[in-house]
């Protein structure tokens, strides 16, 4: 494994940790300014922090106890596969998903494409508007 992969799966663990614990940092911190996270299975992107900011205060205010664990990992150049299952509420619902991450040379997200269920149901509303 080459030590570009090596930083990204490093990368992925600090994004795994700030989803868990601070998702605001989590979008300072680990994603581009300019990035695009996708919901593949959806066909919406947004992009840039503030899109993804937007999103992510709906997540907190709906549920802030979600956690996410990472199961498997596979990094290859600047991507970097990550297999998750994320619990929800009282951790009855678990959700399992597929997010595949391109990462920039400063160690910043710059692709989010992420491939699972959407137990808040907020996939559907555009937090835009």
């Amino acid at each position: 494994m080459s030590s570009i992969e090596e930083q990204n799966m490093e990368r992925v663990r600090h994004w795994a940790w700030t989803w868990n614990n601070d998702v605001m940092r989590m979008v300072d911190e680990c994603y581009a300014e300019d990035c695009e996270v996708t919901d593949m299975f959806r066909d919406r992107t947004m992009h840039g922090r503030e899109e993804l900011r937007l999103i992510e205060e709906q997540m907190m205010d709906l549920d802030a106890s979600r956690r996410m664990e990472i199961k498997r990992m596979v990094a290859s150049g600047d991507t970097v596969a990550v297999e998750v299952e994320a619990s929800f509420g009282d951790s009855s619902m678990v959700v399992k998903n597929c997010v595949i991450l391109t990462f920039n040379e400063e160690g910043f997200i710059t692709t989010d494409h992420s491939y699972g269920n959407d137990p808040a149901g907020l996939a559907e509303k555009d937090p835009r508007t």
